[in-house]
């Protein structure tokens, strides 16, 4: 529906006023948007019948449910195949984090804390699903690059998904993105910043397990962003702007999800 009021899809409609799309232009509209539809309109049946009626109801927990079960048993296919369902539906990338990626990984670092999986089970579960958010964002319509750069990283640990959407985010916005990953010292975005052409720095926090050099890597952040004059975007997992971060940087731009991020983006873009 998105594509055809917005970007051109042909459709029929009957006389009830409902459209009906033919096969063959959904596969011209999305070869033509640099969208890969092979597989993805496969007629085949999905294996349980469930997944179309809780697409339809938005009843993320139980699609969190299969993604775990699918990630855990090594079905990388099939959970490729899933992100893309859900794309086909409607949600963009920050939704598709926010709505799905985010409460699942929480809850699978919670399930190892408390021990009812193993480190190596969650390590599993967590790298297939960012193998899949991979190849669906390398599926994904882009905007023209607008000739800037922007650098994102994170001081803490276990959040190198997030880091990675946000990277990827940035390149479907038309940035291009220098992603230095997680645990990574401010201190090193700061040297980054000193060598490289950059116009936007994005940090990822989670509110918890900041490091002991925080005051200091904060300060030479802020330092030298502000010498060059280069906006902070700060985007926490949890809507808490008065962390111990947000305060170091001195940053007003902090977002508590990626959809406020995406948003935030435009006024940077121009």
């Amino acid at each position: 529906k998105r594509w055809a009021d917005s970007f051109g899809l042909q459709c029929l409609r009957t006389p009830g006023g409902h459209r009906r799309f033919r096969l063959k232009d959904i596969y011209q509209f999305q070869q033509q948007r640099a969208f890969e539809a092979t597989g993805l309109l496969s007629t085949e049946e999905w294996e349980d019948p469930n997944l179309e009626v809780w697409l339809n109801a938005r009843k993320y927990s139980k699609v969190r449910e299969l993604l775990v079960h699918l990630a855990a048993h090594n079905q990388r296919p099939k959970l490729r195949y899933l992100f893309e369902r859900l794309y086909l539906r409607g949600m963009q990338l920050d939704d598709i984090y926010d709505e799905v990626v985010v409460p699942l990984d929480e809850g699978v670092l919670k399930s190892r804390d408390n021990g009812e999986v193993t480190e190596g089970q969650s390590l599993l579960v967590r790298n297939n699903l960012e193998e899949a958010l991979s190849s669906l964002t390398q599926k994904m319509i882009r905007r023209r690059s607008n000739g800037k750069t922007a650098l994102c990283g994170s001081p803490t640990e276990l959040t190198r998904m997030a880091v990675s959407v946000i990277s990827r985010i940035l390149e479907i916005e038309g940035w291009e993105a220098l992603n230095l990953g997680d645990s990574v010292p401010l201190r090193v975005m700061s040297e980054v910043v000193e060598i490289e052409p950059v116009n936007l720095v994005c940090v990822f926090s989670a509110s918890s397990d900041l490091p002991e050099d925080l005051k200091e890597g904060c300060d030479s952040l802020r330092k030298i962003t502000q010498g060059y004059r280069i906006p902070i975007i700060l985007i926490t997992a949890k809507d808490d702007a008065d962390t111990a971060l947000a305060r170091g940087l001195s940053t007003e731009e902090c977002c508590s999800d990626f959809r406020a991020f995406r948003k935030h983006l435009n006024n940077f873009s121009h």
